[in-house]
C-alpha cells in the first residue's frame, strides 16, 4: 500500500487527503514537472480487470479532450506498478453540499452555480459522456463561487443513499431519473433531472422528495409531482416552480433539451437575460496552458479535439447525440457561462458574500461560516465524467442479473449495412447493395464479462435471426457456423459468420459483418444505432447463458512473418511473406477460425480452423506454373498449440503436405514457421 512520502512512478506521494471505495487521493508532487497535482490511485483488482482497464483508458482520454473550464484539467492517466491512475487539477474549494448545510443559498447565486455545471455538461454531452452522479456532494466551489462538476467516490455506504450491483446502476436515490430507477436507462436527460433536482435543494435547502428510507425517494420519484419551491421558501419566483417541473418531468421527452437550456430558463426565471456578471475574475482571459494537456495520440478520433483553443469544444454534430431531443445542443447564441477560472483576488461580484463566499438567504439567525473561513484543501477525488462511465459496463456483484434494457449494449437498434466487400475491402462486383434491418439486444456485465444477446426482429441481409455477443477487449464479437449449400464458387462450404464492433464517440457502435470460408470470404461494414429500448420479451435473458470459455488460440494475433520451405522433387529456396493475423472462436471455445492477410496488397488470404489444440489448413488453388501449364495445388497442414502457450503467441511451427496437379510441376513435403514481428493494426 502507499505511504506518505514513497515514490509512486515519476511522483512523490505528499498526503493523503481522500479515501473511498474507488482508491486513495494524493496531494503529490510530480518529478518531471515540479507540479502539485492530484493523484486519484485505484485499488488494485480494478487494474487487474482487463475489461475495467481498458474501458478507464477509453473513458479517460475522452474527458482529457475537454477544456471546458468547469470540468477539471487531466495531467495525465495511465498504469504504475499494476495500479491505475489518474492526474489531476489541485482544487482548493468546498462542497456544495456543506454550504447547501448551512443553509438556502441566495436565488441568484444558485442560477450561478447551476449555470456553470450546465455547462460542464453540455461540453460532456456534446461527447457522449453523460455523467450519472450529479448531486451536492460532486460539485465543488471554489474562491470566487467558481464551480466544478466532481465525483466524491461511487461505491457509497447503503446509508449514503448510493448503489451499485445488478445493471450497475449508479447514482444517488435522492436525484435520480425515474427512468433509471424503472428501466435502468442512463442519458444526458437523467443528467439534466439530477440538475434540477440540485437547483431544488440550492433555492430551499431541501431534497425535493425527502425521506429516511430508499422507498420514500423512490416513490417520490415515479408517484409525485415535481416540488414546488415557492411554496417552500418564500420569496422565490413561482416562475423556479416551472423551471423545477420542466427539469424534473416523469417523461424524459418533456424535459429541457440541454442542461444549458435549463440554466437559461431559471435566469429568466430571475427576471435576468444571460447568465449572471459575477466577479470580475470570471471575465479575465486566463490561457490555456498547452503543457498541462495529455500529448493526444494521432490514432484517435478527430472528434476528441477542440477545434479553438480555450473556447468551447465542437465536437461530432449534437443530432448524433441527441436523437430523442426535440431540439439540438446549442452552439450561437449558447449562453456564455463562466469562460476562464480564478487567478486572484477581485472585486466582489453579484451573488458572492463579503470575502468572496456564496451568498446565502439572511432569515436564517445562527451564524454561518464563509466559505473560505479556512481553506479546505478538496480534491477532484474521482472523475465525474470517467470513472462513473467506467463502472457503468462493470458490474460489482458477484450475482449476475440482467436488469431491464440496462447494460452496455441493451435497446432496439438499426443496423445499416455497407455493400458487400472482398478481403482487401473494395466493393464485389455484383455483390448485394447496402441493406439495413433492426435488431433487439439485451446487455449484462458480471464478474466473468459482458455478454449480450440479440434477435432479429426486421430484414434478412443475413441468415441469422439471433446472435449473442461477447465483450473482448474493446469489441463485441458475435459468432456462428453455419453449413451454406453450394453458396461458395458452387460448392457446399461451412461458414463462420461472425461480427465485431467497437463504441464509437457518437454513441453508436460499428464495425464488420464477416462470411468467412475456406474458398470465400466476404465483408460488410455495419452501423449500429440505438433508437429506443428493447422489447425484452423477444429477447433471451443473457444472465442465463453459460460463461463463455476463453481459448488459447486467441493469442494468435498481430503482424506475423511466414517462412516455407518445401521438400521434394520441385523443392525450392524457402519462401517469406507478412501477415496480418486476428483469431475469432465460439464462446465455448472448442473451435476458432483465424484468418490470414498477407500485408502486400495482394488480397491474398488464409483460414486456419483450431480444433482439438492445434490448427489445421486446407487449401486449393490453381497458379501458374514456371514449368509450363497450371497448377492445382492443394496443401493440408497441422500446425499444434505451442506449448506453453505465450500471450501473444511469437512463433507457430507447423508442417505438410503440397500436392500438385495437372502441370510440369510437383508437390512434396512442407514446413512453414510463423514469426510474430508487430501488433495488430487494430488495438484489440
Amino acid at each position: 500500500m502507499e505511504s506518505e512520502g514513497t515514490p509512486f512512478g515519476r511522483y512523490r506521494l505528499i498526503q493523503l487527503i481522500g479515501r473511498g471505495g474507488m482508491g486513495d487521493v494524493w496531494r503529490a508532487l510530480d518529478t518531471e514537472t515540479h507540479r502539485v497535482v492530484a493523484v486519484k490511485v485505484l485499488p488494485a483488482n480494478l487494474g487487474n480487470d482487463p475489461m475495467f482497464a481498458q474501458r478507464f483508458r477509453r473513458e479517460a482520454l475522452a474527458a482529457a479532450g475537454l477544456t471546458e473550464p468547469h470540468v477539471v484539467p487531466i495531467h495525465n492517466f495511465g498504469e504504475i506498478d499494476g495500479r491505475l491512475y489518474v492526474d489531476m487539477r489541485l482544487i482548493d474549494g468546498r462542497d456544495l453540499q456543506s454550504i447547501i448545510a448551512q443553509g438556502p443559498i441566495e436565488p441568484r447565486a444558485a442560477v450561478g452555480i447551476i449555470e456553470q455545471i450546465a455547462s460542464a455538461l453540455a461540453a460532456a454531452h456534446r461527447i457522449g459522456l453523460v455523467h450519472r452522479d450529479v448531486k451536492p456532494s460532486n460539485i465543488l466551489v471554489a474562491e470566487y463561487d467558481f464551480a466544478y462538476l466532481i465525483d466524491f467516490g461511487i461505491a457509497r455506504a447503503a446509508s449514503d443513499s448510493s448503489i451499485t450491483g445488478a445493471g450497475s446502476v449508479i447514482g444517488t436515490w435522492a436525484y435520480m431519473a425515474p427512468e433509471r430507477i424503472n428501466t435502468g436507462h442512463n442519458d444526458p436527460r437523467g443528467d439534466i433531472y439530477a440538475l434540477a433536482c440540485v437547483l431544488h435543494e440550492c433555492l430551499t435547502g431541501s431534497q425535493p422528495f425527502p425521506g429516511n428510507s430508499v422507498e420514500q425517494q423512490i416513490g417520490g420519484h415515479l408517484g409525485l409531482p415535481p416540488p414546488r419551491p415557492s411554496a417552500l421558501k418564500r420569496g422565490l419566483p413561482p416562475e423556479l416552480d416551472t423551471v423545477i417541473a420542466t427539469g424534473m418531468a416523469k417523461n424524459p421527452d418533456d424535459r429541457y433539451s440541454t442542461a444549458l437550456e435549463m440554466a437559461g430558463a431559471a435566469r429568466a426565471a430571475l427576471g435576468e437575460v444571460g447568465p449572471l456578471t459575477r466577479t470580475a475574475a470570471m471575465q479575465v482571459p486566463v490561457p490555456v496552458h498547452l503543457d498541462t494537456r495529455i500529448p493526444m495520440p494521432g490514432n484517435v478520433p478527430r472528434n476528441y479535439y477542440p477545434t479553438t483553443i480555450g473556447g468551447q469544444v465542437s465536437h461530432t454534430d449534437a443530432t448524433q447525440i441527441t436523437p430523442y431531443a426535440t431540439a439540438g445542443y446549442r452552439n450561437a447564441g449558447e449562453p456564455n457561462v463562466s469562460g476562464h477560472p480564478p487567478t486572484g483576488p477581485q472585486t466582489q461580484g453579484a451573488g458572492t458574500s463579503p470575502g468572496g463566499g456564496i451568498a446565502h438567504e439572511p432569515q436564517r439567525k445562527r451564524k454561518r461560516t464563509i466559505i473560505f473561513a479556512s481553506s479546505i484543501t478538496a480534491l477532484i477525488a474521482i472523475l465525474g465524467i470517467v470513472i462513473t462511465i467506467v463502472l457503468s459496463s462493470s458490474d460489482q456483484s458477484s450475482t449476475q442479473v440482467a436488469a431491464p434494457n440496462s447494460g452496455p449494449f441493451t435497446g432496439t437498434f438499426k443496423v445499416a449495412y455497407g455493400p458487400q466487400l472482398d478481403v482487401t475491402g473494395k466493393e464485389l462486383a455484383g455483390g448485394e447493395p447496402a441493406e439495413t434491418e433492426v435488431w433487439q439486444l439485451r446487455s449484462m456485465c458480471g464478474t466473468k464479462g459482458c455478454v449480450a444477446t440479440a434477435a432479429r426482429t426486421s430484414g434478412d441481409a443475413f441468415d441469422e435471426p439471433s446472435l449473442v455477443f461477447d465483450l473482448i477487449g474493446n469489441r463485441w464479437y458475435g459468432t456462428t457456423i453455419i453449413d451454406a449449400p453450394e453458396s461458395c464458387n458452387g460448392k457446399a462450404e461451412r461458414e463462420w459468420h461472425w461480427i465485431y464492433l467497437r463504441e464509437q464517440p457518437n454513441g453508436t457502435l460499428s464495425g464488420e459483418w464477416i462470411e468467412d470460408s475456406i474458398g470465400c470470404y466476404i465483408k460488410r461494414t455495419a452501423t449500429f444505432t440505438r433508437t429506443g429500448d428493447a422489447d425484452l420479451s423477444s429477447v433471451p435473458d443473457p444472465a442465463k447463458l453459460p460463461p463463455r470459455k476463453l481459448s488459447k488460440a486467441l493469442y494468435l494475433h498481430g503482424i506475423y512473418r511466414s517462412k516455407v520451405a518445401v521438400t521434394g522433387p520441385s523443392s525450392k529456396p524457402p519462401e517469406e511473406a507478412d501477415y496480418s493475423v486476428d483469431t475469432i472462436c465460439l464462446r465455448d471455445g472448442d473451435r476458432c477460425l483465424s484468418r490470414f492477410l498477407q500485408t502486400d496488397g495482394s488480397g491474398r488470404h488464409e483460414l486456419f480452423i483450431f480444433e482439438n489444440g492445434a490448427w489445421t489448413r486446407n487449401t486449393e488453388e490453381d497458379t501458374p506454373c514456371p514449368a509450363g501449364g497450371t497448377s492445382h495445388t492443394r496443401l493440408t497442414a497441422v500446425f499444434p498449440l505451442p506449448n506453453p502457450v505465450p500471450d501473444p503467441i511469437t512463433q507457430l511451427s507447423g508442417g505438410g503436405l503440397s500436392t500438385v496437379t495437372g502441370s510440369a510441376c510437383t508437390g512434396g513435403h512442407y514446413d512453414e514457421v510463423f514469426t510474430r514481428t508487430g501488433d495488430d493494426p487494430i488495438p484489440r
